[in-house]
Order: structure tokens, then C-alpha cells, then sequence
């Protein structure tokens, strides 16, 4: 029988001379034995090949966020935790991941919960990196992307981060003008922008440089938003207060 194409043939070549004692018959069943059990020994080779190669990664948003539901609500934490960006992984450990959803039981639940009822189709949005540490989104719409980030707001407010951005940028720039919007309402008395440049650039100058360094490079660690107020833990004992006023996020006392 002519092998199909892409399959090995198997040639079998009869012994040069029958063993005593042994008939054709036998031989012939004594092959089909071995040919049965070297395709067992083959099939049940595959199988477990199978069985040991890494699972797909889910092919769509949706597909992603269900996953991760599941995985939550078995409390399989580390294929959670697999689940999420690299970005995210190397800010957050797996032992760190681990430890703030099983002490927070029932808002894993919730969440798992909530996760597992996705109702809308997910849409496709991109985020590139450029200058400094600006993100820039775009959004697709049949088969074009459009930008969602507004890059004429040169300094944003909409988000506790966004704020922060904004603040360790006036400053660079020196737009302390800028920089008094982003002062609570309550701590204006008696600010001005000029009032702000003389402090900033005299004999402080040298600590408002390292605290701006720290800033930036903490400037994407977890900020913590309860209501209008957030807070953004960095360094070993440092942080930012921030406050949303009419709908803006403004920087309380930055350390």
C-alpha cells in the first residue's frame, strides 16, 4: 500500500530463514503485534507530548479577561498573575500579587465575579511610549487608528498620574505658572508664580532637583484613588497626596 504524502513508510523485511518450530502464521501475527505496539508506543508518545506543551494564550481581549476571571475564582493566582502585562509584572512581583488578593478575599470574589459577565465587544486600542515618559493612545476603527489621547493638553489633569506629569514637566520647563494650577485651592493664599520661581531657584534649588528626580523615576508605580483623594507610596518612606478640585487632579504636597 503506497504511504499518503507526508506519512513515513514502514518497510518490513522477512527474516532470512523461519525459526524452527515456527510457522508463517505465527510470524505474521507475531508482526502484527509489534507493528501494534510500536504505533502505541508512537500515538501514546504524542499524547503526552501534548499534554506537556504550554496552553494557547487567549486570542482576544475577551478570551484574555475570561481567563483571568476563572483563574481568580480557582484562586490559580500565579496563571493570573501570567496574565498580566510585562510592564505590570515588573512592578509588582508575584509574591506581591499573590499577597494582595488572598488577603482581600472578597473583592477577588467581586471581582472575579464581575470579570466573568464582560457584556460589550473589547476595542482595539494601542499605547506608544515617546519623549521622556508620555504615553500616546490610538484607537481602531475598521481598518484605520485614531488618536484618543489629546496631545495639545500639554498638561493634563484628567488622572492622578497625568497630574503628576504635568507637575515634574512645568517644573523642567520652569512654567510655574502651570505649576500653580496644580496647587490646591486651599494652599494658594499668598502664591504666585513669581513668589514660586525666586523659592524654587535659590538655595532649594538642589533638593527640588533630587525630589523631581525621584518623581520621574517613580512616576509609573500604583496610586491609590479613594474618592477625590489619591496617594502615590514611593522610595522607602516617601509620597504624594493628590485632590480632585472641579473635576481636575491638583498635587497637595509632593515629598
Amino acid at each position: 500500500m503506497r504511504p499518503q504524502e507526508g506519512q513515513k513508510a514502514v518497510e518490513f523485511r522477512p527474516a532470512a530463514r523461519a525459526m524452527p518450530g515456527r510457522s508463517r502464521g505465527a510470524t505474521a501475527i507475531e508482526m502484527a503485534i509489534v507493528l501494534r505496539v510500536v504505533l502505541g508506543v508512537v500515538v501514546a508518545g504524542g499524547v503526552a507530548t501534548g499534554c506537556r506543551s504550554a496552553p494557547a494564550p487567549p486570542m482576544t481581549p475577551e478570551a484574555t479577561i475570561a481567563a483571568f476571571a476563572r483563574a481568580l475564582n480557582r484562586a490559580k493566582y500565579d496563571e493570573a498573575y501570567q496574565l498580566m502585562s510585562e510592564s505590570y509584572r515588573k512592578r509588582l512581583s508575584l509574591a506581591e500579587f499573590q499577597k494582595k488578593l488572598s488577603e482581600n478575599p472578597d473583592e477577588t470574589l467581586a471581582a472575579s465575579n464581575a470579570l466573568s459577565h464582560v457584556k460589550a465587544s473589547a476595542e482595539q486600542e494601542a499605547v506608544v511610549t515617546y519623549g521622556d515618559d508620555k504615553e500616546l493612545r490610538l484607537q481602531r476603527h475598521g481598518e484605520r487608528w485614531y488618536l484618543t489621547t489629546n496631545v495639545v493638553d500639554f498638561y493634563d489633569q484628567s488622572t492622578p498620574r497625568a497630574a503628576l506629569h504635568s507637575f515634574t514637566d512645568a517644573m523642567r520647563r520652569k512654567r510655574y505658572d502651570v505649576v500653580l494650577r496644580l496647587v490646591p485651592n486651599s494652599d494658594k493664599e499668598g502664591l504666585s508664580a513669581e513668589r514660586m520661581e525666586q523659592a524654587w531657584s535659590g538655595d532649594d534649588r538642589e533638593q527640588v532637583e533630587r525630589m523631581l528626580s525621584n518623581l520621574r523615576e517613580h512616576a509609573d508605580d500604583p496610586i491609590e484613588i479613594l474618592g477625590d483623594r489619591a496617594t502615590m507610596p514611593y522610595g522607602e518612606h516617601l509620597q504624594v497626596q493628590f485632590v480632585r478640585e472641579d473635576g481636575l487632579w491638583k498635587i497637595e504636597d509632593p515629598e
